[in-house]
Parts: structure tokens; C-alpha cells; sequence
């Protein structure tokens, strides 16, 4: 449709063709999709997973805190060729609705916002969501993403025992999707997570799990590799898409 322009939700229709990609679709409305997400800065355990995201056919979402340095530009850049969607997790790791509130929506772009998204502007990295650090927002802060250029914000963390765990798939997304959480310090039930991804598939609905670094031997809030390999291997045989943030509609 032109750069900049609006896209194209056309189908595409024609004769047997050889060699055609098709990039940049969002899902259908009424798809479930499982949308897992992993925060702040743990590079080598990202990258060492790309192994496992690709074997399940899988897409995930990195949210990035801390500078925009080389080392960083060359994880996000690894990352996004590989189909992952990079997102900011802001330059202080800043609870948003404390600093708004304190210095001003001005201010908090500035200091926390503005740095992390010109870097990634220069470096050629998209970037269209946000993750509030300690789930900390509220509806000022979430207008205020909306007006900054970002396409969803990740919001608050809800319980696996909660009914609202599961979300509506809808088109448009809501901007701000709440999130369950898998680490070890919260004891995490594997088990439930995978009922819940089973039930995700069954219902048509989204769910959106997070967690932070990736390892055979994670502790804290952190994610073992043994989960997520289950994870994925369960979303796949139930035909449950594995999106990032990008990928929303």
C-alpha cells in the first residue's frame, strides 16, 4: 500500500505459485494464540533459545531494559531477523505511574522512554510495545503509550487460578494485555500451564504467559528451559499459534 501507508488486509488469491512469502499478517479474529514474553536483559539465554523457537515454529517477545548499546543492537537485530518482536522495558526499569506522576509525562518520556526508542530508530530495530516494569500503569500511563507510537503495552500480571487469565482474541487487541507469570520463585505449576495452553487452543482464546531468563537450571524468576520446551511443544500439537507482540492485531 506505500510506505507509510495503511495496510493491506486483502486476501491473496490465485494460480499454484512457487517461492511466495508472505510476511507482516496478523491473525484471524477468534484465533487463540499463546503470546509468551521475557524481560529485561538476560542476552545469552535469549539467544541460546532461538534453537528451541525455531524447532516449534514459535515467536516470542523481548522486552529490553537498560541502554541500547552494541551489545544489545546486535541481540535485538539476532532476534528480530530470527521472526521474534523486540519491545522496550524502558531505559531505569522505572515504575511508569510513580515517575508520570512525579515529573510529568514530559519528563518520564525523556529520561526513560526516548533514549531506548531513538537507539533502536538508529539501528534499524522495530519496535510497537512496551513492558511495564513491575506491572506498574494505569490508565493515564496507558493513554500516554498510545499517544508515544506503541501498538500495546503489557500491563499487569494475573493469577494462573484467575478467570481473566485467558483473553478474548478479538481485532483489534485490547493496547494493554494483563500477563500470567512462570518462574521459580513463585512456584510455578507447569502442569497448569499447560492446561491452560490446551484450553487457550479449545476456547480460541490468548494467553499470555511471561517470564525472564531462559535456562536449564533457572532459579528465581526466571524461566527452565525444560518448561518451555513443553510449552511450545504443547501449543504446537494443539495448533496454538506462538506470537509476538508485533504480530497482534
Amino acid at each position: 500500500m506505500g510506505w507509510g501507508g495503511e495496510r493491506s488486509r486483502k486476501f491473496i488469491e490465485g494460480a499454484d505459485v512457487e517461492n511466495l512469502k508472505i510476511e507482516n499478517c496478523f491473525p484471524a479474529e477468534g484465533e487463540g494464540m499463546l503470546v509468551l514474553t521475557f524481560d529485561d536483559r538476560h542476552l545469552t539465554d535469549w539467544v541460546n533459545a532461538l534453537p528451541l523457537f525455531e524447532k516449534y515454529d514459535a515467536h516470542v517477545t523481548f522486552f529490553f531494559s537498560g541502554p541500547v548499546d552494541n551489545e544489545a543492537t546486535g541481540v535485538m537485530k539476532r532476534l528480530s531477523e530470527a521472526g521474534h518482536s523486540i519491545g522496550l522495558h524502558g531505559l531505569n526499569h522505572a515504575k511508569a505511574d510513580e515517575e508520570v506522576a512525579a515529573k510529568g509525562a514530559a519528563l518520564f518520556y525523556k529520561e526513560e522512554i526516548e533514549p531506548q526508542k531513538y537507539a533502536c530508530q538508529v539501528a534499524y530495530v522495530p519496535v510497537t510495545s512496551y513492558s511495564y516494569p513491575y506491572c506498574r500503569h494505569n490508565g493515564e500511563t496507558d493513554a500516554l503509550f498510545k499517544q508515544w507510537g506503541f501498538s500495546h503495552v503489557r500491563g499487569g500480571q494475573v493469577s494462573l487460578d484467575d478467570d481473566a487469565v485467558l483473553i478474548p482474541s478479538v481485532s483489534p487487541m485490547p493496547l494493554s494485555l494483563d500477563s500470567a507469570f512462570a518462574g521459580e520463585d513463585d512456584g510455578t505449576d507447569i502442569e497448569k500451564i499447560l492446561s491452560l495452553v490446551r484450553q487457550a487452543a479449545a476456547e480460541k482464546k490468548v494467553f499470555v504467559l511471561s517470564s525472564h531468563g531462559i535456562a536449564p537450571d533457572a532459579k528465581g524468576n526466571n524461566m527452565k528451559t525444560e518448561w518451555l520446551e513443553k510449552i511450545l511443544a504443547t501449543a504446537k500439537a494443539c495448533g496454538l499459534r506462538a506470537v509476538g507482540f508485533d504480530e497482534l492485531p
